[in-house]
Formats: C-alpha cells, sequence, structure tokens
C-alpha cells in the first residue's frame, strides 16, 4: 500500500510537469533584452510585443497573462538592508486569477508608477523653505500604494481597467498646562490611479496596444496651535494631475518579422496654494507651478526564427521639467530643463539552450543632451551639454543604478515555475574566483520569479 501510495505521487507529480506551462519573462527579461527607461518610467525593450511585465502599462495584458503571480526581486541595493532601503520601490508582485471564461482579476503590490512622492518632497520644501513655516510638519513618503485590476476578453478586443490608491498620514498633537498650550500639527499625502487599456485585433495577427493612465496627487499640511505662536498656524495643500498615453502596433511583414512603431506621451502639473496664512509671516505665498512633459517615438521590429528571438529599434525621446515661480512683490522667474536622446538604440536577442535554460543579451544606448535655462524678466541664462548615457536606475543594479552598455540574463524553468535575471557584469569579471568569496558580489543582479497556476 506504501509502494502504490509513493508511486501515485510520482505519477501526480510527472503529470503536473507535463502539463506545465511556465511564464518566462518580467522586467528582468527587458533589462537584459537591452531595455531602457522609454518614456514610460519602467526599462523595456519596447519593440517586445508580448511580455508580462507589460501589465504594468497596460492592464489589457492581464487577459494573456492570468492564473499567474509574480515577483520583481531588486538587484544588490538591500546588501545590509536597514530601515533606509526596505525595498519599496525596488520589488514588487502581482497576481491574476481567472473569474470565469472571459473575466479575470488581480491585483499589484507595491509598484508606484506616480509622481507623488515627488509632490510630496516639493511641497515640504516650498512650505518650510520658501515660505518660512515653521510648524510644518513633513509628509510622510507614501509607501503603500495598491492596484486592483479587471480585464475581459472579446471577440476582437481584450480590455482592462485598474484602479490604484496610496496614502500617508504623520500627525502630532501636544498639550501642557504649565504654560496652558495645545497644538495639533497633521500632513496627509494621497494619489488615485486609474488605467485602461485595449489589445484590437486588427485582422491578419496585426494587432494594436493602447492604453491610457491618470494619477491625481494630493499633500496637505496643517497646523494650529493655542496660543497661536509665530509662524505655527497654517494650512497649505498642493494637488497634482498626471496623464500618459501610450500606443504600440504590430505589423507583420512576414511569417519570419514583424514591424513595430509605438509612441508615448506624458504630461503633469501641480502647484502649491496657502489656504490660511501663517501667524507671523506677510504677503502672499509664492505663486509656483511646477510641470512636466515627455513624449517618445521610435520604429523597430521582432525577428523569429527557430529557437532564436531578437527585438529591436531605434526611437527619440524628449523630457521637460519646468518650474514657474512669481514671489509677492518679487521678480519672476522660470526654470526649464529639457533632455532629449536621438537616437536611443534598444536591440535585445534571446535563444533556446536547454528546455528549462534561455540565454539572452542586449544592448542599449542613448545619446542625450540637456538644456538648462533660467529667466527673469531682465536675464536670460542658458547651458547645455551632451553625453552618451546607459542609465536604467531599476532596483539599483549590480549594485549602482546603472548596468553598463551590454547587458546578460538568463531564463530558467521549473514545472509551474520560472525565474528570470540579468547576470552581474560584476560575477561575469570574477570568472572561477566567485566561488567561496565573502565580498557580497551578486551573480545575479534583478530578477523576476513567477509561478502560472493554470494551463
Amino acid at each position: 500500500m506504501k509502494q502504490l501510495a509513493i508511486l501515485a505521487l510520482v505519477m501526480v507529480a510527472v503529470a503536473s510537469l507535463a502539463s506545465a506551462q511556465p511564464i518566462s519573462g518580467g522586467l528582468a527579461r527587458e533589462l537584459a533584452m537591452g531595455g531602457t527607461q522609454a518614456g514610460t518610467g519602467l526599462v523595456l525593450n519596447p519593440f517586445i510585443m508580448e511580455d508580462p511585465s507589460l501589465l504594468l502599462v497596460n492592464p489589457a495584458y492581464q487577459v494573456m497573462y492570468k492564473d499567474y503571480a509574480w515577483m520583481n526581486i531588486a538587484g544588490g541595493g538591500l546588501t545590509g538592508a536597514s530601515v533606509g532601503a526596505d525595498g519599496y520601490g525596488n520589488q514588487n508582485a502581482g497576481a491574476a486569477f481567472s473569474v470565469c471564461e472571459n473575466m479575470n482579476l488581480g491585483v499589484i503590490l507595491s509598484y508606484d508608477p506616480s509622481l507623488a512622492n515627488n509632490l510630496v518632497s516639493m511641497f515640504t520644501n516650498y512650505v518650510n523653505d520658501r515660505r518660512g513655516f515653521t510648524g510644518s510638519y513633513p509628509p510622510q513618503q507614501i509607501q503603500n500604494v495598491w492596484e486592483v485590476v479587471g480585464s475581459w476578453h472579446m471577440a476582437t478586443m481584450d480590455l482592462g481597467l485598474g484602479v490604484s490608491y496610496g496614502s500617508s498620514n504623520n500627525e502630532y498633537q501636544f498639550t501642557s498646562t504649565t504654560p496652558a498650550s495645545s497644538g495639533d500639527l497633521q500632513s496627509t499625502a494621497s494619489v488615485w490611479g486609474f488605467r485602461a487599456g485595449a489589445l484590437i485585433n486588427l485582422g491578419g495577427s496585426n494587432t494594436l496596444d493602447a492604453s491610457a493612465l491618470l494619477h491625481l496627487d494630493k499633500v496637505a499640511n496643517k497646523a494650529t496651535t493655542t496660543p497661536i505662536a509665530t509662524n505655527n498656524y497654517g494650512d497649505y495643500s498642493a494637488s497634482g494631475t498626471e496623464f500618459q498615453f501610450n500606443a504600440r502596433a504590430k505589423f507583420v511583414v512576414s511569417p519570419k518579422f514583424n514591424f513595430v512603431p509605438y509612441g508615448i506621451i506624458f504630461t503633469s502639473s501641480a502647484s502649491p496654494s496657502e489656504n490660511t496664512v501663517a501667524s507671523g509671516l506677510t504677503g502672499k505665498a509664492d505663486n509656483i507651478t511646477w510641470s512636466a512633459t515627455a513624449y517618445a517615438l521610435g520604429v523597430g521590429g521582432e525577428y523569429r526564427v527557430n529557437t532564436f528571438f531578437l527585438a529591436g529599434g531605434l526611437s527619440f525621446q524628449s523630457a521637460q521639467q519646468k518650474t514657474e515661480d512669481t514671489p509677492d512683490g518679487g521678480t519672476q522667474s522660470t526654470y526649464t530643463q529639457t533632455y532629449t536622446a536621438i537616437p536611443v538604440v534598444n536591440l535585445g536577442m534571446e535563444w533556446t539552450i536547454l528546455d528549462w535554460l534561455t540565454g539572452r543579451a542586449g544592448y542599449e544606448r542613448m545619446i542625450g543632451s540637456i538644456d538648462q535655462k533660467s529667466e527673469t524678466t531682465t536675464t536670460t541664462e542658458e547651458e547645455s551639454y551632451s553625453f552618451p548615457q546607459s542609465w536604467t536606475g531599476l532596483g539599483w543594479i549590480n549594485p549602482g543604478s546603472w548596468d553598463g552598455v551590454v547587458t546578460l540574463g538568463v531564463g530558467m524553468k521549473f514545472g509551474n515555475f520560472a525565474v528570470d535575471a540579468t547576470v552581474s557584469d560584476e560575477a561575469l569579471r570574477r570568472g572561477l574566483g566567485l566561488i567561496g568569496n565573502q565580498d557580497n558580489l551578486n551573480t545575479f543582479g534583478y530578477m523576476t520569479a513567477s509561478y502560472h497556476f493554470g494551463q
């Protein structure tokens, strides 16, 4: 009987492996295949049309990757992690479940593509440094953004919708009897996010991928004291709006080659307001507006033959940040910083080594220039410089914020489980000396782990 039970378990395990369909991919794959921060804030090779990482851009991809759980695991930045390096912003996870035949529901945890925390920092500087409000109790950074994602499969179209929310609160209250005084200092920050996307069948295996994103950011800081103390009473707030639209298409040219064009546009703006003037302050608060615009256009393609896959192309990218400052009774000034990159090169290849092992290599390069301009009603100063750049800034890889020009990676499959990773260039240079050394050298940089529990 015992032998039969063991045999049954073995047969179940073998059957599970035989029917397993692991889904390899994610941000680690994109990074290893020449990905850059191509206008989305993510490190992506924009010419790879199908990958689980695209769930973070277009929620309609959930239809492709249902009954699936994933985790993005940062690189060397978490070595000897302390309170100041808790992983948030570098690591995230998610899962999608098939609710019925054509409907899916899932979550994305600890992934925040918004500029809400940038608004928190700028708002704090405005209240403290620019307005001299000493009663400020600085808002905390938002570190708990979660998203619910739903998707629907239709005859010629897949649709997706995501709603996310995150907030932080910082409050301090005090009461004193000698001398009699009390106070309430509080600050809050929040972000609401809304995503919608579609994957449209254009016929003949041609497809269109389109998505839009809206973020509503909010920061507030209010302090009251009794008796009112100088600079210790005030009410400030700031609201920000972010919008992004993405579109890509795949046109089948031949059984081996797909032509892939893409475009992205992003805009954001925010401005603080003084709802109640702090005691002891005079005049009006500075009228400041922060704004940003970014866009990218590119053309490339995918080439696939047997067990070899190649994706790459050229892009034009530009991003601009502007601060417009009108002090009360002072001189109006505008500071503008513009980054332009042409060409941006993304090139990645992937090949099968063994049934369970895939090799990857990538190349990326941005030939960019920065223009900085400072203008007032009486003066204009401008500075420009150019440089080749290969900066990815994802999870503090290897362990810095760059990963060279050439990247390598591997994909491994075990049953329904898949692990994808970039190979640390430091480890490659170490060679055989990697074994047995005690210097915290990482074999892998960024990693994505996933489990496909569907068929």
